[in-house]
């Protein structure tokens, strides 16, 4: 009887760890989700901007594990097709989503990155429990406040009666109602003398467990200061300067004699009737800022609109991909990811963009644009001054008054220029369409160039 044929086995071909490393991740989420350490929206704007992150792990996976194999001589792992169809879905939604999203790009990641996320792994087991306290304390010889917290909102009203008046809002978090109380029993908020300055500091221990928001009525003449990790920030009717800063928050300014500088990451900054001047900085989602007595610079990405009224004097306005300069404000500026439109606006107005619409209405002084993917179109007004606008694969159009005098330098590449309402030497026969000469007595130049787009100069 012949001895049986050994037929070798084939080594299975080993399981991805990519599967196992997504459940802990998601479970990971959810579990932040549930717990209140992080909001649905911002789960959702990580998603927005970290979602080739996933993408990124599964490859260092895929690499692991075709490594690994090899150097166990099994065969090496491949993709399936319902792996190559989670990546093609995976990857159209979250370039979909991103899209929609309007993401500000890449430069906005380091300043994002803190955004909505303030977790200690510890308050998942614990319980939130309320408490309330207030207290009028004099503060004297004061030339300065500074409010300092981790964690809370802070409402900020003149005191009636030159005092510093304070209702204290706890929200605490512990494993038991007499550590609750215990907590609330070691964190009786006062302000503390340091020379002129008097200072209400709740970020050290034993403050880290809680929220505090706090409605103040402090004395109006006060150089006032005030810090917030993780919260929104109210100051009206203050006759001194403002400096506010939130990590994660709105911050809401009226009624200040005197400058205001805020600082965001994150959160909406709405300011209206600043005498002084106003300085903005950071992160802001919507901004909302007018009747700015002094100079307006405003130095952050936004996420969503921003509209700008009434700035007594010069703006500066820089974020991603937005440099605005205007010599005065009478009426307004509104933006957003893709439109840009001004009223009223004296020059010299600069303005440095791409990828917007732009509307520019009776607009006077020096104009100077630069925009690419978008239209541009001017009404000018008396005084007329010299206007340049490069548009790139976009048209442009420019209104200016009837009884106008300019001098004109128009150029389209691969588009054409209708100036038919004024008597210039005008050609669109060649592949670069020209329209030059002095119009009236002469005066500012009108310098327009666009590539793939129509130049229309007209009378209004």
């Amino acid at each position: 009887m012949s001895a049986p044929i050994s037929v070798p086995t084939r080594p299975l071909r080993p399981r991805s760890f990519f599967g196992p490393v997504m459940l802990v991740g998601l479970g990971l989420l959810l579990l932040l989700c549930t717990t209140g350490a992080i909001t649905g929206r911002a789960a959702f704007w990580w998603f927005v901007r970290y979602w080739p992150v996933v993408l990124i792990v599964w490859g260092v996976v895929k690499l692991a594990d075709y490594l690994w194999a090899r150097h166990k001589g099994f065969p090496t792992p491949r993709l399936g097709a319902g792996s190559i169809v989670f990546l093609v879905f995976f990857i159209v939604i979250g370039s979909m989503v991103s899209g929609i999203a309007g993401w500000n790009g890449w430069a906005g990641v380091r300043d994002e990155m803190g955004r909505n996320f303030d977790f200690d792994p510890a308050d998942i087991f614990n319980n939130n429990y309320e408490f309330t306290e207030d207290f009028a304390q004099p503060l004297a010889e004061v030339t300065e406040i500074k409010v300092m917290l981790r964690r809370g909102d802070v409402s900020v009203v003149t005191s009636p009666d030159n005092q510093a008046h304070a209702v204290i809002n706890k929200n605490l978090r512990a494993d038991s109602q007499s550590a609750a109380e215990s907590m609330n029993q070691a964190t009786h908020a006062k302000f503390q003398q340091q020379g002129s300055i008097w200072m209400m500091d709740l970020t050290n221990s034993p403050y880290d467990h809680g929220k505090f928001d706090l409605e103040l009525q402090l004395p109006k003449n006060a150089v006032l200061s005030v810090s917030t990790g993780r919260g929104d920030l109210n100051v009206s009717d203050h006759e001194s300067n403002v400096t506010l800063s939130t990590e994660n928050g709105d911050v809401t300014v009226t009624g200040v004699k005197g400058n205001a500088s805020l600082r965001l990451r994150g959160g909406s900054a709405t300011v209206k009737d600043v005498s002084g001047n106003v300085q903005v900085d950071g992160v802001v989602n919507d901004g909302s800022i007018s009747g700015v007595g002094g100079t307006l610079d405003f130095n952050a990405g936004y996420n969503g609109d921003i509209e700008l009224s009434r700035i007594g004097k010069s703006l500066r306005f820089k974020s991603v991909r937005t440099d605005l300069q205007a010599g005065k404000v009478d009426g307004e500026i509104t933006m957003d990811r893709g439109d840009f439109h001004a009223q009223a606006v004296s020059g010299p107005f600069r303005l440095e963009t791409r990828s917007k619409d732009i509307r520019l209405d009776d607009m006077s002084g020096d104009v100077q644009v630069e925009n690419r993917n978008g239209q541009v179109e001017l009404h000018a007004k008396a005084p007329l001054g010299a206007i340049d606008i490069s548009n790139f694969h976009g048209g442009i159009e420019v209104n200016v008054p009837a009884t106008a005098s300019f001098q004109l330098n128009a150029e389209s590449v691969s588009g054409e220029i209708n100036s038919s309402d004024f008597s210039v030497t005008q050609d669109n026969r060649g592949h670069t369409a020209t329209a030059k000469g002095t119009v009236g007595k002469g005066g500012p130049e009108i310098r327009l160039k666009t590539d793939r787009g129509t130049i229309e100069i007209k009378k209004q």
